[in-house]
């Protein structure tokens, strides 16, 4: 009896072992896979032309946090004049930083992006 008390001891100890070393591998592989400062600052990172009348707009997001990307035809101005941002997109709040594409249509010849994020 003691031989078999004596193998579960170790197919333990082993299996305690592994499961620390496949923890090691999984945490690497996310310090690998998310870029150092991977959407720190809430920033649209590109606005590109898409098809004839359309734009891609992208921004990077930091994990636990909303984003909401909002657009306005016009700046300056008070009072009645002052710019009225109305929300594009809403970027949900997700447990993993992500990259986002989202499409507008260009109706004038200008306009205006910002990108909020609430903690």
């Amino acid at each position: 009896m003691k031989p078999v008390a004596r193998l579960d001891c170790l197919r333990k100890s082993c299996w305690k072992s592994l499961r620390g070393a496949a923890a090691a591998i999984f945490a690497g592989l996310l310090l690998l896979s998310t870029p150092a400062g991977f959407g720190a600052t809430p920033e649209i990172s590109l606005i590109e032309p898409f098809l004839t009348n359309q734009v891609l707009i992208h921004f990077d997001t930091d994990a636990n946090k909303t984003y909401t990307l909002q657009c306005t035809d016009h700046l300056g101005g008070t009072g009645t004049n002052a710019p009225v941002w109305s929300n594009l997109y809403k970027a949900p709040l997700l447990p993993f930083p992500n990259h986002y594409i989202v499409v507008d249509t260009r109706t004038n010849k200008m306009r205006f992006y910002r990108l909020s994020v609430t903690r």
